[in-house]
């Protein structure tokens, strides 16, 4: 290896074509953040590149830096995993994609990791497990505590083309609902949604916004099973009845307790026990319908990959 090269654990984010030949990849990179490069040749590549630059692809990344600009240039790309499933299947492929979109849009070039890579790698290799029966564990290496990352929100970042969507014209998109293999009879669906509201709520404090679920914006009561509550985008946490009774907190959106019960398990739960928790029906449904919400607030944009499975009632 050349003394001036370096290796880092990646995975694709976005990969363009510049010119006749070269291809502009944006990964996210262990240890130093969102990180742009060239890979001269990589459209005729028949060793270095040939079928690693797709994205969501794992890859110990092998590259050189520039004195003139952040686009490194990419020397060689060894592939670890290229998390074919998630491009098999539909419903994969789009909950992989909402990965993508959030990740793109919260951060920018050279600013750090924090755990968030690890985060990341969680997201993907959870969903591409998958292709096994949905109830058998996925072990993961484990990480250190996730204690927040200074991205930037919003920020400059590659253009984010939308998921293949699949469906009739003027209709409401279809997402299928595919069953995993092996004898468990939870639908793929099922399980990709709850990965989603999983990898969000880790996401959001990954950014720095945590949100609070422990106790009410305004009282500063700690949660309790006897209290009705909702949640308040643009404060970043629930709101007790009385509260809103009082205040009249008409934009607050109503959240079970034990919707709340479970996210607020999922904030301090390590990544490698993270998919033990399951939301199902309407808990399922709220916690999406909130973590789009807030999303929204906090990113100042639609994610458009998260539309389809938002209309999923």
């Amino acid at each position: 290896m050349s003394p001036t090269s370096k290796e880092i654990a990646a995975i694709v984010l976005d990969c363009q074509d510049h010119g006749e030949s070269d291809q502009i990849v944006t990964f996210f990179c262990e240890g130093i953040g969102r990180m742009m490069g060239i890979a001269k040749g990589a459209k005729r590549s028949q060793k270095r590149f040939v079928n690693k630059l797709e994205l969501f692809s794992s890859l110990r990344l092998r590259y050189t830096e520039s004195r003139r600009s952040n686009l490194v240039f990419i020397v060689e790309a060894e592939l670890v995993d290229s998390f074919l499933r998630l491009r098999q299947n539909t419903s994969l492929y789009m909950a992989a994609t909402v990965i993508r979109e959030l990740t793109l849009s919260a951060t920018r070039d050279l600013e750090g990791d924090e755990g968030f890579f690890a985060l990341l790698q969680w997201g993907l290799r959870t969903m591409d497990g998958q292709r096994l029966h949905a109830s058998r564990d996925v072990k993961y290496h484990k990480r250190p505590p996730l204690n927040g990352c200074s991205c930037a929100l919003p920020g400059a970042a590659p253009k984010i083309s939308r998921p293949p969507l699949v469906g009739v014209p003027g209709r409401r998109p279809l997402v299928p609902h595919f069953r995993s293999e092996g004898h468990s009879s939870l639908p793929v669906q099922l399980s990709v949604m709850n990965i989603l509201a999983l990898f969000q709520i880790k996401f959001f404090e990954q950014i720095g916004y945590r949100p609070n679920l422990d106790s009410c914006l305004r009282c500063h009561q700690p949660f309790s099973v006897a209290q009705e509550y909702g949640f308040d985008s643009r404060g970043g946490g629930i709101v007790c009845g009385r509260c809103q009774k009082e205040q009249g907190q008409s934009s607050v959106m109503p959240l079970s307790r034990g919707t709340i019960k479970i996210l607020a398990s999922a904030q301090d739960q390590p990544l490698h026990r993270l998919h033990c928790l399951q939301l199902s029906g309407s808990g399922l449904r709220e916690a999406l319908s909130l973590l789009t919400h807030y999303g929204h607030h906090l990113l100042q944009r639609e994610i458009c990959s998260l539309k389809p499975f938002s209309d999923l009632h």
